[in-house]
């Protein structure tokens, strides 16, 4: 049995704790007792206390010199957690809660390790993980993840400690559904189209001009391009002006979802996801698509190409709209190799994002570290 602190500063079920929610699912048979600390309460703090998870909320703040107060009292109040449950190890679900997490785990002289979900610089990586507040284990969660942090993380953290562990999904929920193609395709007139999308937030990183401008290009028939998504706090402004310029370029072409809490009618209805990203430490997105059997086609994003090559789709240089349109109107012409896709989409989900077999995984870090 290892009782495992958890300490995350996502509220939601989606994004950073879609893993973490699979390891709680499968892990306590084999002897997990997670313990749960979230930033915010929300969606996934409800999750784990309807499976009967301890869960708390702390703001798990990070260290300030010029204000100590708030940074100790929830620095107190975690060392109280971690004795109340004796726990055994504290796993950091994101870097930002890291400082406190290794204070915590340094108190309780137990084990630390941080995932990291998103690039992080030297500066931050000097400051969060040198000397002696090295983690026990640092795990990234793609190979482009890895190697785009390198720089930041070489010689401050032992390689000895890193380890690749891709997020994973659980991939009996998200498979391929002819009766969930059919109903989404019906539900929004699309018998005989030839459907393009993406789901992701409306915000500038995700570069969704890109996908106008190459689907605008484009003289296929009947060709739809469906969008999921909605804006984030602080990009209202750009999110408008982007379906604004979506409408005016696309026309009746267009089909807006709007934010959708059930995804699996949309990748399986559509016929390829385009993905624009300018970075993606491991997308959540094209993992569902491709367990989904949707292929997958756009720039490499840092870790996309990682995800989807050989067989999950096509990569085109980054930020080249040219060779986006140019790949897309070759995939179109024939709906007989874009059935063939499907497959092979879903044999790359199988292959590299597995839950079950990431979970364990994790688990054989914790044993040989608690």
């Amino acid at each position: 049995m290892i009782r495992a602190l958890y300490l995350t500063m996502n509220p939601n079920r989606a994004s950073t704790t879609v893993p973490t929610e699979g390891w709680f699912r499968l892990l306590p048979a084999r002897g997990l007792k997670p313990v749960l600390v979230t930033r915010e309460d929300g969606s996934f703090a409800e999750h784990a206390r309807a499976h009967g998870i301890p869960t708390y909320q702390n703001d798990l703040p990070m260290p300030d010199r010029r204000n100590p107060l708030p940074f100790l009292r929830a620095l107190w109040s975690l060392r109280r957690i971690v004795r109340r449950h004796r726990i055994q190890l504290i796993h950091c679900n994101e870097q930002d809660v890291y400082p406190i997490g290794q204070y915590a785990a340094r108190l309780a002289r137990v084990p630390v390790v941080v995932s990291v979900h998103f690039t992080m610089n030297r500066a931050f990586c000097e400051w969060a993980f040198g000397g002696r507040r090295q983690p026990d284990r640092i795990f990234f969660i793609s190979r482009g993840n890895m190697e785009t942090c390198r720089p930041a993380v070489e010689g401050i953290i032992d390689e000895g400690r890193w380890r690749l562990l891709y997020n994973g999904l659980d991939l009996e929920h998200f498979v391929p559904d002819a009766a969930r193609r059919a109903s989404f395709r019906r539900a929004h007139g699309l018998d005989g189209c030839v459907v393009i999308g993406v789901a992701c937030a409306l915000r500038p990183r995700k570069q969704l001009e890109h996908l106008i401008d190459a689907a605008a290009s484009l003289a296929v028939p009947d060709l739809r391009v469906a969008i999921a998504g909605g804006p984030v706090p602080g990009d209202e402004a750009y999110s408008e002006a982007l379906l604004e310029a979506a409408r005016r370029r696309l026309g009746d072409r267009l089909i807006l979802l709007g934010h959708l809490h059930e995804l699996r009618d949309f990748y399986n209805g559509l016929d390829v996801f385009i993905n624009t990203s300018q970075e993606e430490a491991c997308s959540i997105s094209v993992m569902e698509s491709l367990a989904c059997g949707c292929p997958v086609l756009g720039y490499p994003s840092k870790s996309v190409d990682d995800q989807i090559l050989p067989d999950g789709g096509e990569i085109v240089p980054q930020d080249d709209i040219s060779a986006l349109s140019a790949a897309l109107g070759n995939w179109l012409v024939s709906p007989a190799r874009l059935a063939e896709r499907r497959t092979d989409a879903r044999r790359r989900a199988e292959h590299m994002f597995d839950i079950r077999a990431l979970a364990l995984q994790l688990w054989d870090e914790y044993e040989a570290l608690a």
